[in-house]
């Protein structure tokens, strides 16, 4: 193998991806604006028709992105460097995690909140715990929603040593991993009400997801054309499309404990439509790729948007048609997360993202394309 072709095999792009986050991102930011959690406009909460399935879909695309390139990664080193690993994690999401969570306490000190976020909960926020106190039911509101954040971390703080050990027994080690998981989250269920911490910690610590993921990078990686092409078929991917669309109404009925696994496979079928030549939509487009590249920080600080505008609007008590309030206030929520996150992604995070990519072994064609922008 010459060096060309080495360092092109380094240097990998999974179409799609960037859509799918885009999808994700705005989907929970769409859902969160009326649930009453972060913020309070005076008007009857509604109920979007909308996919509800961001978080999972996320956990799915995290799971699929970074055993793909685990696994490049050691064929072509014929090791993981999991230093180098847990650095490029660190350099991804510590700054915007920490920061947000520095302004939130600055922004609800000065409005003489402060008692909602110092408290003795906090702690588990600082070092990603933040599904502990989500399981309890008694998450901080203002960043109640990094939940999802410290199931990632968790599960990463474990999932690259095992690739690393189980190189050739991965894809059983993961099916073996994914089967227990989900045996012991429905056995919970069985045994116990939804509403005991047993099952909730399976319920929220949503591994499964993930796994779903890893296994289906598994395939891909391997190029498994059996199942290859069951997955991706046009007859299969319109069913899954169908399903995203209509998932608002389907999810209904739909057992609440089987929800977010219903979600997951989807999810997945979804990533594998969209990774492969002959797919029927292609998100591979400017407006999702560059709305899937900030999606991070229109994740992590929407809830702050959404507080501030709802103060900001019963303040100005705006006085108009009740159907084109809730267009201005979609319209401003919407508007001003993705100029904050592109703001945030341009003049804070893209100095991490240029030193993670130093600590990168294979390298994405979008984060080539980041650190030329800079």
């Amino acid at each position: 193998m010459d060096e060309t072709q080495i360092n092109r095999e380094k240097h990998i792009h999974l179409p799609g991806l960037n859509g799918l986050r885009a999808i994700a991102a705005l989907s929970v930011l769409l859902s969160h604006v009326f649930l009453g959690t972060f913020g309070n406009w005076n008007l009857e909460v509604v109920k979007l028709p909308i996919f509800e399935g961001g978080v999972i879909l996320f956990f799915v695309i995290s799971g699929f992105l970074i055993t793909y390139l685990l696994l490049h990664e050691i064929t072509s080193t014929d090791s993981i460097d999991i230093k180098k690993f847990y650095l490029r994690r660190i350099l991804r999401i510590w700054p915007l995690y920490y920061g947000y969570i520095l302004i939130a306490v600055i922004v609800l000190t000065i409005l003489g909140l402060q008692k909602d976020i110092l408290n003795n909960n906090l702690v588990y926020y600082l070092f990603f715990g933040a599904n502990i106190p989500f399981i309890s039911s008694i998450g901080i509101w203002i960043i109640v929603h990094y939940w999802s954040l410290g199931v990632e971390e968790q599960f990463y703080l474990f999932w690259p040593w095992l690739v690393k050990v189980s190189r050739h027994r991965i894809h059983i080690i993961t099916l073996l991993i994914l089967v227990v998981w989900i045996t012991l989250k429905y056995g919970t269920w069985l045994l116990f009400t939804n509403h005991s911490l047993i099952y909730r910690f399976f319920a929220v610590t949503c591994f499964q997801s993930m796994m779903l993921g890893a296994l289906g990078a598994i395939v891909y990686y391997h190029k498994n054309k059996t199942i290859l092409a069951l997955t991706t078929n046009h007859y299969v991917q319109t069913i899954t499309w169908l399903y995203f669309l209509f998932s608002c109404f389907l999810n209904e009925y739909i057992p609440a404990a089987c929800r977010n696994d219903v979600i997951a496979l989807f999810s997945l079928l979804l990533i594998l439509g969209q990774v492969v030549e002959n797919k029927i939509i292609n998100l591979e487009k400017p407006i999702f790729d560059f709305i899937g590249k900030i999606s991070y920080g229109i994740y992590v600080i929407h809830p702050l948007i959404i507080f501030i505008s709802s103060r900001i609007w019963i303040k100005m008590s705006v006085n108009v048609n009740p159907a084109l309030q809730y267009i201005l206030i979609f319209v401003w929520v919407i508007s001003s997360t993705i100029i904050i996150a592109i703001i945030s992604y341009n003049y804070f995070e893209k100095p991490f993202l240029r030193l993670k990519n130093r600590y990168s072994i294979i390298q994405s064609c979008d984060s080539i394309r980041e650190i030329n922008q800079l």
